[in-house]
């Protein structure tokens, strides 16, 4: 059945006008519209450019045979070596230097710049080496670009669109030169990344300096739309709808398209019926051929391949959504010269209902341009994630993928399984690791970052379940960054080119030594047909049972000097309680209080050797869509949680465990009580894991 889809943008943003592209002037309208384009990236780009990424890595990383490939201070102040490309002007008697971040002389386009938090001062020169386009605070450069660099001229507030969590991708072009200098106290913050895209010396690239800005107003405008809610902006152009059900039994591999003639999928999606949503995930692996190949071009489990495994993890971003119904939608578009074939592989213990649909549309196939789409995907079970800071240093680098060819990287999503026993993350962090990407005949890395959870545009290691149109955290189980983790990151805009090979690392260094650690990993790119790369066939044992280790609450780090209790050892009284076995909680159970009306309250009571003065309580509570509201009283009296009277424990998000704690209070010798009242009526629920008391 022929169909159309209409936008709420009217974008004039298509492969095809790809496939006719000619070279012209590089301008910052096009820049923009790259941005939400994705059929952009199936074709290799008219005017060739490389991606380079400069940031505040340790400088004592030289080379993989040296001592110093693992070192960690990158931006925290103090460091050995300052973390820059050159120190201009040697510190101050106030301690302020100066340092060269980059020096750049062929035309290009910074397209991200991110910061976990930097002082100081940026000098930005664009073209003219003796007038900065900027001089000011580094700050606001990073974390609101458009607005720093036109003075307050463009005002609107972009958070969530071109800004995503701590890095900005407003492109800001230059046709001859870019230099970028810092002016600070190197023993303060100064973490940055600045991505770039280099051209050679000749193409024609509109400058910033030249820009109208009301007319970049409207295409930022025009973009923000696309990216704050692609599922109903993104254009889909004419096509067929293919749609399908089948049912897969255990062992079996089913076929649910065969698409013949020269095309390209543009919308893909897929619902799961089944009571193990997790482990049928995971077990189901996705395979698609293209144009007869001998080996699929995507070979990936079928949650994993939505970015958000395990299970159902909503979230929305610019290729992939995942709804809370379970089905799952990727927009990544897929073209092929004369067929494509995607089956489903049920490896799990139960026979499956599987609903599928793909969108088709014609598309022109040019030799040596247009480009397969590829998806790989590892896993690594039983490892033993290393402390980052030992004196051992058994940190090492997990390969996330290699290949030989010429095509592009257009994303990754990682899928840990974290089994620390600490429990906040400064003790149970376990992305301390840098990201590590060497390009075509790079003897050091084109991208050499500051930590995994900067290249995944969050900082200070964020608990938060973070969803943004190239970036996010959609799970994250708790407490701090324990249990199930997955993080996504988009290269859309500021995709990775290669001609000849790829490979990418991502250092696995934590906070602590723990064993059992799991870290799955998937990458996204496209490349011309005779691309290798390391695919292997997904065993067994890469695939098995999503599990729980059961795990008891340890002081270390961040929780040093606290006593764990487990709150059903502590309950004395109340209503509608009951004690649920989950290993996903602290030793493998927790209190769940069904809230039947507001007021109704309950009481957990714990004994203290002495009096204590100024002291802050912490509990461990679940959060989840069926999570009432409670304020919290010690001794009788209200105190405030996590800064509020009252805590909303409701979310629209899977399950997670967070910790909160009381404003200071004072405890008597004896036996203490802390209550908890619902202020939410019948039908909530309050999941009550554990009970953080001072030694």
């Amino acid at each position: 059945m022929k169909i159309s889809f209409f936008c709420v943008v009217a974008l004039s943003v298509f492969i095809n006008s790809c496939n006719t592209e000619r070279p012209q002037i590089i301008k910052t309208e096009k820049l923009l519209q790259e941005m939400t384009d994705l059929g952009r990236l199936t074709v290799l780009s008219e005017v060739s450019y490389r991606s380079v990424q400069y940031s505040s890595y340790d400088r004592r990383s030289k080379s993989p045979s040296d001592s110093g490939w693992f070192a960690n201070e990158d931006g925290f102040g103090g460091e050995p070596l300052p973390g820059f490309e050159e120190v201009l002007k040697e510190p101050d008697s106030t301690g302020i230097g100066e340092y060269l971040i980059c020096d750049i002389n062929e035309p290009g386009v910074i397209q991200r710049l991110w910061s976990a938090g930097i002082t100081g001062k940026i000098r930005l020169f664009l073209d003219n080496p003796s007038s900065p386009l900027y001089e000011g605070d580094a700050k606001p450069l990073f974390h609101n670009t458009i607005y720093t660099l036109t003075s307050g001229e463009i005002e609107t507030d972009y958070t969530g669109t071109v800004r995503q969590f701590d890095a900005s991708y407003f492109p800001v072009a230059f046709s001859k030169s870019c230099r970028i200098e810092w002016i600070g106290n190197i023993k303060e913050l100064h973490f940055y990344h600045i991505g770039l895209r280099i051209y050679k010396k000749g193409t024609n690239v509109e400058s910033f300096r030249d820009l109208n800005l009301k007319l970049i107003k409207d295409k930022m405008d025009e973009t923000a739309i696309v990216l704050a809610d692609p599922d109903h902006s993104i254009m889909v152009t004419e096509g067929d709808e293919f749609n399908n059900v089948s049912t897969v039994n255990t062992g079996e591999s089913m076929s649910v398209f065969n698409i013949e003639g020269e095309r390209a999928i543009d919308k893909f999606s897929v619902k799961v019926n089944t009571s193990d949503v997790e482990n049928v995930l995971r077990k189901c692996i996705l395979t698609i051929y293209f144009d007869n190949s001998s080996i699929p071009q995507v070979n990936v489990p079928l949650g994993d391949f939505f970015g958000a495994a395990p299970g159902i993890n909503p979230y929305v971003s610019l290729p992939f959504t995942v709804n809370d119904d379970g089905s799952m939608i990727c927009r990544f578009v897929m073209p092929f010269r004369s067929n494509a074939r995607i089956l489903i592989e049920n490896n799990s213990e139960e026979t499956v209902e599987i609903t599928s649909s793909a969108h088709i549309r014609e598309n022109k196939w040019i030799d040596g341009k247009t480009m397969h789409f590829r998806c790989r995907w590892k896993n690594d079970h039983n490892l033993t994630a290393s402390n980052i800071n030992s004196r051992e240093n058994d940190v090492s680098d997990i390969v996330y993928i290699m290949a030989n060819g010429k095509g592009r990287i257009a994303g990754v999503s990682a899928c840990l399984y974290n089994p620390s026993n600490a429990p906040v993350s400064w003790g149970n962090w376990w992305g301390e690791g840098d990201e590590k990407i060497f390009i075509d005949d790079d003897s050091f890395p084109s991208f050499f970052g500051t930590g995994s959870e900067d290249y995944f545009n969050y900082s200070w290691s964020s608990a938060k379940i973070l969803n943004f149109p190239y970036c996010g955290q959609p799970r994250n189980d708790g407490p701090g960054n324990r249990g199930y983790v997955s993080n996504y990151r988009w290269h859309i805009a500021d995709d990775i080119p290669f001609n000849n090979n790829i490979a990418f690392y991502m250092e696995l260094g934590h906070h602590g030594e723990v064993p059992g650690f799991a870290y799955g990993r998937t990458v996204y790119y496209y490349a011309l047909p005779g691309t290798i790369d390391d695919f292997s066939t997904i065993s067994k044992d890469a695939i098995s049972d999503i599990n729980y280790q059961e795990w008891s609450p340890v002081a270390y780090l961040g929780s040093a000097g606290f006593n764990f209790t487990q709150a059903e050892k502590m309950f004395v009284r109340g209503k509608n309680i009951e004690t649920i076995k989950d290993n996903f909680c602290a030793e493998g159970q927790m209190v769940m209080w069904s809230q039947s009306k507001a007021g109704e309250e309950i009481t957990f009571r714990f004994s203290i050797k002495e009096s204590q003065a100024d002291r802050n309580l912490g509990l461990t509570l679940m959060h989840f869509p069926e999570g009432g509201k409670i304020s919290v009283q010690v001794n009788g009296l209200n105190v405030k949680i996590s800064g509020s009277e009252i805590l909303d424990l409701g979310t629209s998000v899977y399950k997670f465990l967070d910790n909160h704690f009381t404003e200071k209070v004072s405890l008597k010798t004896g036996v203490n009580e802390i209550t908890l009242k619902s202020e939410t009526g019948q039908g909530k629920k309050t999941g009550i894991d554990f009970i953080w008391i001072r030694n």
